[in-house]
Formats: C-alpha cells, structure tokens, sequence
C-alpha cells in the first residue's frame, strides 16, 4: 500500500493508476450532482440586477444577512440566489456606495425578483471601505492556477507587460538585452511556445514579432490573466505548462488614454487608446504604440587579445548596433448588445518593426551591420451571443486572417569588435561569409489563419457542458533574395484541437468542477535538401480541476491534466539568422498535477490575502532551446520532471497602502536514464537543466496620498526589488566547479513617483530602474541595461 501511494504520488504515467483516477472523478462528480440535486428540493430562488446610477454594476456582493448564501453580479449586474424559504435580510454591499439591506420572504411558489438601486456615499469616497470582492480578485478564486494581475496601477508607469509579468509569482522572462530584443517567457519552469500567449482569447502566435509583449503598452488592458497548468478549454490551445491571456478595458464606453515616455538610451515611447460607443449599440476601439529607443547601453565584456589569444579583464563597452523601433495601429468596429449578437467586431491590425543585431548568442560575437525586420496586416472577426435559439445556449467565435513578410539580413564581411572598430576576413571564400554564417537576404512570407469557436449549454444551475474547436493553419514561403532570389521552398503546419468540457457548480457556489478532454491533430509539410516530407499526428488529452471554498475565507484547488504541445513554425523552420531550422522536432506531452491553498480576509481598513500551489510536471519529448555555436536550435528531451512550489502574500490598508511579496522555487531535471536509442547510461541523469531559474522572487509596496494639493489629486510612491539566485549556464554536471553556476545571484531595486489631478485626467511619472546599477543577466549570460531612469506624460479622459 505503501508503495501504491508513493508510485501515485510521484509517476502520473502509470496507466492503471490513471484509470483509477478518472473512475474516482467520475464517481465523486455522480455523487456530488446527486447530493446537489437532492440539496436544491425545497429551495426558492432570488434573482436580480443591481444598478448604480441606473446602469447595472458589475461585482458587487448580494447576500442574505447572517447567512452564508452569497454571490456576486455579473457584468450585466445580474445576480441569483438559490436559498431555504423563509424570511430574510438581504444586503447589498458595494465599495464606494451605501450598503443597503431590504427585507425579503422568499417561498417555494417560484422565483423572486429584486432589482435594487444603490447609492454612492459621499462621506466615504475618499476613504473607501473594501467591502465586495473586486474583478481581479473572484478571477483568482476561479477553479484554475490563476494569477490575476491587475493593470490599473500601472497605467502611469513606462512599463511594458513584459515588465509587469515579470513580477508575477512563478513567472520569469529572460531578455537578450534591451527594448525589443526576443525573449523567452517562462512559467513555472515551462518556457517558450509551451506557454500560450492571448489577446482577449484570441491566440496571439500569427501576430508576428512586432506585436509582442515587450512592445504592447500597459494602458491597453485591464488586467492580465496567467494560467498555470490547466487552460480552459475555451482557450482552445495546445497549451502544455500555461497560458497569459491580456484583457483590455470594456467596461468604460467613451474614453481617451494617450501617453508618452522619454528615458535612459534615447528610449521613446508613445500610445493612444481610444473607444467609442453611441446609443444605438455601435462600438469603435482604437489602439495605436510606437517604440524607439537606441539601447546604447554599457556592458561589462572581456575580448580576446589579438597577439596572446588570451582573454583581457573586463572593461565597459557601449552597445552601437542594438537599435529598435515598432509602430502599431489596430482598430475594431462593430455592434454591441443587438438581439443578433452581444458583440460583433470587425477588425485589422497593421503593426511594423525593424531591431538591429549586437552580438550573437554570447557577447562573444560582436555584429555591426546585420538586422531584423518584420511586417504584419491582421484582419479579425469577433462575435459573441449569449441565449442563442435557446436559453442557456451561448456562442462565441474569434478568428483571424494575417500576413507577415520577416526579413534576416547579413550580408556584410566585416569583423566588428566591441569598440566599433572592423576588418575585413581574410581567407578564402571570405566573401560568402555574412557576420553570422553564411551572406543572407533571408525572407519568410507567412500566412496565418486562426478559428476558435466555441460553444456552451447551461443545461441548469449546476451543470454546463461545453464544445471548443481550434483551427490554426500556417504557410511559409521561404526565399534567399541575396545575389539572386532563390525559392527554397513553401513549408506548411495545420493544427486541429478539438475539446469537450463539463462544469459543475454546487453548494451555494462553494464547490466548483471541471472536466475536460482534448484531440490535437498536427499535420506538416517541410523542405530538407529541396525533398518535400509531409508527416502527421493525432494525439489526446484530459484533465480535471476542482476548487472548494472551505469557509468565505480560505479556499482549496486542485487539477490534474495530461496535455500536448505542438511545435510552433520558429521552432521547427527557425529564422534564417539566428535560430537554425530543426524540422523533425516532436510535439511534446506532459502530465501536471497543482495544488493550491488561497486565504483573503476583507476588513473595513486592513485586507490580506495570500496563495501558495504545489507544482508537478512529467513531461517527454519536452522542447527546449539550446546553444548551437552563435545560434540557436530546438531539440527534444526525452523526459523531464519539474517540481516546485510559489506563494504570494498582499496586504492593504484602506486605500492608503498596498504591499505584495512572492517568491518562487522549482527544479527542472533531466530523467533520460539511458541516451536516446541506446542502452549506455545518460551522463546527464537526474541534473538541472541548465539556462533556467532556480529561486527568484520579487516584493513591491505602494504609497497613495489624495487631496494633497487640489481636490482629487492623487500621489503615488512605488518601490520594488527583483531578486534571482545564481543558476547554471550549463549543465551542472558538465565541466569544472568554478563554472556550474556562471549565471551570478542578482538582486536590483526599481522606484517611482508619480502624480495624477483633475481626477486623473492629467498624470506625471518619474521611474528608475536599477537604482545601484548591478550587472544583470538573463539567457546565457548576455548582459542586459544597467540603471535607467524614464519620464512618462498621461492624459486620460472618459
């Protein structure tokens, strides 16, 4: 027995232990409908919508007094109670707004309904009391691994969301270098395309490199949702270790948001975000970025003397060929709340950018002429409708149809060194060699089309099932426009994922299932040695998650899945410059298991909270990047476990402080007890992979003052720390002592103040980075921008 529980705990593989598991499931999810069925008799339901200056609100907190039935509304402000007859206070909380309690007799002839105005309370709007639970806070409580981060603190900062997710709890992203450079998002120690990107539910992987993370500003969303695990199948993705789906701003109906920030490096960046919303139901969104900045940051490098062949000590150089610029324009119009749809969108996207090459993979290659462009033309389709034919019924469908012409350019012969200076190769055939391999004009015109539809029935109260289908259809058309223009090929990639769900609701909303199964279709076409390879693929996935508020204060969750991962384009036909072309790369499985424990307790000042998981990946054929001279390739490793742990305390006192400190530990290691096709023992079994993460956590704590001067102004004091311990740049059982964790311990401090009046209208930042300039590193021990400092103008009206 001993061994059983040991085995069940530690190998998720074992066949016959799954299917006890899913039988278990099965068993618990029958009884739980059963007990819920028979805890419903006798019941009478209260329904409702509340509103606040005669609109409906969303979020606010609707319970019967000195009970513990209780809910909150929905973004229509509606609100359903299902409660024993009898006689009843029900009370109506909301920040900002009087708390207002009516007397109700609920009784088992039917449903009631109560629709209730609220008013705002002019004697505490400067002092607000939390009393209801904000958006952020019930996405955390969702049945997920969900980190909800809340942009609106935010807004006045010259931060990107790569930025501001790096502070996030399990999360580390590594950068090349400076504004633009790629980037490799880790969660939870899965990384890469193994972690799903989003924008408003619509996958973000055909956008092209000039929409990303690292050039979308933070005034264009609300918040940030981060999966860790388990994704909702609604999401529709071949998601393996997570997801980050990027929520803008719906609620506000007319607004303008436009911004500009100057700092260190000649960084300039500059946005527009702008909504419309007539009477009629017609919408119009409007979101405009640019980014420059010159990223002439000083590194710490030791070059090779010419005459010993020896390394010298470390002097600074400054970066003189790292610069980057990216504009964006993306605009929707369409309908909202019409008898034919929720909302209709139709829309497009035109996005540019060009990023100069410094060095190679290591600071050892110095490059001074190669670069990087990219162009994108996005068309979208949105639309959505809730009750569709028939109660309970909901649609909802999102696709996009988008164009990207990349270019790889290297064509120089030139040999730079980090003082700028260069000279031309001597050796033979020295003119067909480019900075980084051989001369290239590399181009790769790529079409990408996506559909995600999703459909769900509310069959009652309890009980939901859903229908999601994915389709994401990718076509290369590779071309060498060097010398001469060489067709190399059209390489394509189709992937289908089909998913069915169940969702169970129970016990006054306490008690939360999901169930899932997922068939991930991959069929390629690619071009080795101009011979054309097609292969294919059927694969199937399945999971469950569950979450159990245990009292109003503390709340338990847990989810097992086994998922796949199908290779991304970059990943099997590289980028023709700096990432080389693997294309018999397999997709990816893993089996993960989470376990979480939150706590909040709201009071009239103070409000903590905090959350911890537990987290266990077994993952084969698990894709990771690695070293390939100055390049970079993809590869395959057999089997990797991922262990780890991470929690999160918040505290605030009315709206005067704010304060948040995570920390995250994981281990990612290789379980290839034997190398790959062969019986010899793997010399690298059981060690930390190297390039990732061990232990890094981050604090944060923010000062609000109001009226200081004017009426509504508002100050704002922000500091906060990052920290990292030193990890492995190779692998640890690989070579001398001195070199198994060459990546150093860092730890950087960050601060800003920043004034906002007339309501926000008007908003001033000021922001260091870095404040005592400590080296920093990321991927493979390339040096990042020391301290910075950076100014940011905001002008908000709505």
């Amino acid at each position: 027995m001993k061994e059983a529980l040991i085995l069940l705990h530690f190998n998720f593989q074992n066949q016959k232990i799954l299917m006890q598991l899913r039988r278990l499931l099965l068993l618990i999810t029958i009884f739980l409908t059963a007990l819920q069925g028979y805890s419903q008799k006798n019941k009478a339901s209260l329904n409702g919508v509340i509103l606040t200056a005669g609109k409906p609100e969303e979020g606010v907190s609707v319970s019967l007094k000195g009970t513990s039935y209780a809910t909150l509304t929905n973004d229509k402000g509606e609100y359903k109670l299902i409660a024993a007859p009898g006689n009843y206070i029900l009370m109506v909380a909301y920040a900002g707004y009087k708390t207002k309690e009516t007397a109700i007799i609920l009784n088992e002839s039917g449903k009631k309904v109560a629709d209730i105005t609220i008013e705002e309370d002019m004697a505490t709007l400067n002092e607000v009391a939390v009393t209801g639970k904000s958006k952020v806070q019930r996405v955390r409580e969702q049945a997920y691994n969900i980190t909800a981060v809340d942009l609106k603190k935010t807004y006045n900062t010259s931060a990107d969301l790569n930025q501001v997710l790096n502070k996030t709890t399990g999360v580390r992203i590594r950068e090349y270098g400076g504004l633009g450079s790629a980037f490799n998002f880790s969660l939870n120690g899965f990384s890469g395309n193994q972690v799903k990107f989003f924008l408003d539910g619509v996958p973000m992987d055909s956008y092209g490199s000039a929409l990303t993370l690292n050039n979308i500003p933070v005034n264009m969303a609300e918040r940030i949702d981060v999966y860790k695990g388990v994704v909702p199948i609604e999401l529709g993705a071949d998601a393996l270790g997570g997801a980050v789906n990027i929520v803008t701003n719906k609620n506000v109906n007319r607004y303008i948001d436009a911004s500009y920030s100057y700092g260190s490096f000649n960084t300039h960046r500059a946005a527009v975000n702008t909504r419309f919303s007539g009477r009629d139901g017609f919408i119009a969104n409007i979101n405009a970025f640019a980014n420059y900045s010159d990223n002439d940051y000083k590194v710490d490098v030791s070059v090779v003397d010419k005459t010993t062949s020896k390394f010298l000590p470390e002097q600074k150089y400054k970066h003189f060929h790292d610069a980057y610029k990216s504009g964006t324009i993306m605009a929707e119009a369409g309908f909202k709340n019409k008898s034919f749809a929720d909302y209709l969108l139709v829309g497009f996207a035109i996005a540019g950018n060009k990023k100069e090459i410094q060095q190679g993979r290591t600071m050892q290659k110095v490059v001074g002429q190669a670069f990087t462009d990219s162009e994108s033309f996005i068309t979208s389709l949105k639309y959505k409708k809730d009750n569709l034919f028939t109660k309970g019924l909901s649609l909802n469908v999102n696709s996009t149809y988008a164009l990207v012409n990349n270019r790889s350019v290297d064509t120089s012969s030139r040999v730079y060194d980090w003082t700028g200076n260069y000279v031309y190769r001597q050796f033979a055939s020295a003119g067909d060699k480019g900075e980084l391999g051989d001369k290239t004009i590399y181009v790769y015109d790529e079409a990408n089309a996506q559909l995600t539809s999703n459909l769900k029935y509310q069959l009652n109260e309890q009980h939901s099932i859903a229908l999601n289908y994915t389709y994401l259809g990718y076509k290369r058309k590779e071309t060498d426009e060097y010398l001469k223009v060489v067709e190399l090929g059209e390489p394509s990639i189709d992937k289908n994922i089909l998913g069915f769900g169940y969702n169970f609701s129970g016990f006054d909303n306490r008690l939360a299932i999901s169930a899932f199964g997922k068939m991930y279709d991959l069929s390629t076409k690619m071009i080795s040695n101009a011979i054309t390879q097609s292969a294919s693929s059927t694969n199937y996935g399945y999971g469950a998650t569950s979450a159990y508020h245990l009292s109003d204060k503390f709340q338990v969750k847990g989810s097992y899945e086994h998922a796949y991962r199908l290779p991304s384009a970059i990943e099997m036909l590289g980028d023709g410059l700096t990432v080389n072309s693997n294309i018999g790369l397999k997709p990816e499985s893993s089996d993960n298991a989470n376990f979480g424990l939150a706590f909040l307790t709201q009071q009239s000042k103070n409000h903590f909270s905090a959350e911890t998981s537990l987290i266990y990946r077994q993952a084969k054929d698990f894709i990771r990047e690695k070293q390939d001279g100055d390049k970079t390739v993809f590869e395959n490793l057999q089997n990797v476990q991922i262990t780890g742990i991470d929690g999160v305390f918040r505290y605030g006192f009315k709206d005067l402080l704010t304060f948040e400190i995570n920390g995250t530990y994981q281990k990612s290691l290789n379980k290839n007890k034997f190398k790959t096709g062969t019986t010899s023992p793997d010399a690298l079994y059981d060690a930390q992979l190297p390039n990732v993460p061990i232990f890094f956590g981050n604090a944060d704590l923010t000062f609000n003052f109001k009226n200081i001067k004017y009426k509504d102004d508002r100050l704002s004091l922000n500091v906060s720390a990052n920290y990292i311990d030193d990890f492995y740049l190779t692998w640890p059982v690989l070579g001398s002592l001195e070199t198994k964790k060459a990546i150093p311990e860092q730890f950087t401090q960050n601060a800003m103040i920043a004034y906002s009046f007339l309501n926000g209208k008007y908003n001033l930042a000021l922001e260091c980075r870095n404040i005592t300039d400590v080296k920093v590193y990321d991927y493979f021990k390339v040096q990042k921008p020391g301290r910075s400092f950076s100014v940011k103008f905001r002008y908000f009206l709505q």
